[in-house]
């Protein structure tokens, strides 16, 4: 039987899963801005990553308050062994269209996690869940429609990269046995285990995939199929001893003099009466 204390940790760190994900992913957005096709890729990119960090830090600050912790701990008060992003994410991409076929899976993917609390019994996470979602719609629409746009040397790029995207998102979910013992489903604090979100996930992405792109069913049904990735940690659903690489962690939590001055707390720039002009 799990105490109270259990369950709270798990769901801290189950929602530290979507958060920290979130905040790797609206770092590749900011990373991208200045690669745009258009000015409307790089607005869209601008806009995708205000929305996705600020879903990270609303999330950041759930958790805070939930546990005691003093405000931007999470941000700004963790070393890199204690972050649970999505493990796909800590190789760049390697070209257009594998940065769009990334950006559907984990988007997706995150989205689809976070929709197991949109009916539990937590009322703050169903409306933080719902607020994420009609903000992330617009997200998936600027996605679907680089989708669209793809050349045919793009689609073959897209189908380069799937089989280690598409494997790696798919480990992040976890495997089914390990869903039906979800404590937090048993609790209703989950209102959907984490394989039907899974299943949902596979669901959209085929579609696209397959619809839109044309790619091969075999390739997707092969990766579908394959065993998952083992020896991970579950409560960072991360490979056992791989963290996000330094120079990725280096571009979300600078540590130069001069960036830990822009990039310090609200609470301490306010008091701190630091003179720009000096």
């Amino acid at each position: 039987m799990n105490t109270k204390d259990d369950l709270e940790h798990y769901l801290l760190a189950e929602l530290l899963c979507a958060a920290d994900t979130n905040w790797v992913l609206g770092h590749w957005f900011l990373k991208v801005i200045m690669n745009g096709r258009s000015l409307t890729d790089c607005t869209a990119f601008a806009g995708m990553a205000q929305d996705t960090l600020g879903h990270t830090r609303a999330l950041f600050q759930i958790l805070e308050d939930w546990n005691d912790m003093p405000a931007q701990q999470l941000e700004f008060g963790r070393s890199v062994e204690k972050i649970h992003s999505m493990q796909v994410l800590d190789n760049p991409p390697s070209n257009w269209g594998d940065f769009v076929v990334t950006s559907l899976l984990v988007g997706d993917a995150t989205w689809r996690f976070l929709c197991t609390f949109k009916a539990g019994t937590n009322k703050s996470l169903q409306g933080l869940v719902e607020h994420i979602g009609s903000e992330s719609y617009f997200h998936r629409m600027n996605i679907t429609g680089w989708l669209k746009e793809l050349t045919n040397e793009e689609r073959k790029d897209v189908e380069s990269a799937l089989p280690a995207r598409l494997s790696m998102v798919l480990a992040w979910f976890g495997s089914q046995e390990y869903s039906n013992c979800d404590p937090l489903l048993a609790e209703g604090v989950r209102s959907a285990s984490l394989w039907e979100a899974r299943l949902s996930f596979v669901e959209e992405v085929y579609n696209k995939l397959v619809t839109m792109l044309e790619i091969d069913e075999s390739l997707i049904s092969n990766i579908l199929t394959a065993p998952l990735i083992t020896n991970c940690n579950n409560s960072r659903r991360r490979t056992q001893g791989t963290d996000i690489p330094a120079e990725l962690w280096e571009f979300i939590v600078p540590t130069c003099p001069e960036a830990i001055v822009a990039r310090r707390p609200i609470d301490v720039s306010i008091t701190d009466n630091i003179d720009l002009f000096e």
